[in-house]
């Protein structure tokens, strides 16, 4: 318990200076975070580093993650989905000089791998674009949630969620964790009223994003079963890996660029 604590203070005092600062150097730590989530998820599907595949998915992942403005010495015409499909053009025909090593099943992975994190974490860094309360609010419910659901599942808990993914989550931790998170909304809500929501927008958005964040975790959760692992990685101690940490935040971000579009 000491060691997870440790490393969770050691990342929050390497992620919330950079998170708060913005900008170049908020990009840049996303970008590294970026990195080594897929190389955690090559790792999962015995993708080797030091290989063509591996440069293929670090390209499209990429693609997938850096803002427009990256990208604004090329020609207009050449966006980052352009560039993007592109790329899975030249990595399918890769099948024709190497079929004895890539099949369409494991290129089609290793695309929806890149395209998982590199996209997902681009709504991390559109996030903190949208302003440091926006990003704040998002990330103070998906740790509410995360925290409440924990407290109450271990408290309370007693019907399973998902037994053939994840055993030790449960209805009841899911239904406080969603709570939780309400209540520090409006808490946040009350000191900053950065949408100026009303009571029932506010508690949709929140169900939303906590919904959003608990299947990311399942997800997570599936993919490490099906690959007979208990973490991603080894690199935060007492967490796992990046993936396991920023498995709900690839899912959340996503959804709540998409609800702002309307509330």
């Amino acid at each position: 318990m000491r060691l997870r604590t440790l490393t969770a203070l050691v990342a929050l005092a390497i992620f919330i200076p950079l998170l708060v600062m913005g900008g170049s150097a908020f990009e840049f730590l996303v970008i590294v975070i970026a990195g080594i989530t897929l190389f955690e998820l090559l790792s999962l599907l015995a993708v080797n580093f030091f290989t063509l595949e591996s440069l293929f998915a670090y390209v499209l992942m990429y693609l997938a993650l850096l803002p427009q403005h990256y990208l604004d010495f090329l020609p207009e015409q050449l966006d980052q989905m352009t560039l993007f499909y592109t790329g899975v053009v030249i990595f399918l025909s890769l099948m024709v000089h190497r079929p004895e090593r890539l099949d369409f099943s494991l290129i089609a992975k290793i695309t929806l791998a890149a395209l998982y994190v590199g996209r997902g974490y681009h709504f991390l860094i559109l996030g903190r674009e949208m302003g440091l309360l926006a990003i704040l609010f998002v990330l103070v419910i998906i740790w509410s949630n995360d925290t409440f659901a924990y407290l109450t599942g271990r408290a309370i808990g007693r019907r399973p969620l998902a037994p053939a993914i994840s055993p030790n989550k449960t209805i009841e931790g899911s239904i406080g964790g969603i709570v939780g998170a309400f209540l520090v909304s409006l808490i946040f809500d009350y000191f900053f009223n950065i949408y100026q929501l009303s009571f029932l927008g506010n508690l949709i958005l929140v169900i939303l994003l906590c919904l959003a964040g608990q299947m990311g975790d399942l997800v997570e959760s599936s993919i490490k079963r099906q690959y007979h692992v208990k973490d991603s990685g080894k690199l935060l101690p007492g967490h796992g890996g990046f993936l396991d940490r920023f498995d709900n935040i690839l899912f959340v971000l996503p959804i709540f660029y998409f609800l702002m579009a309307f509330f």
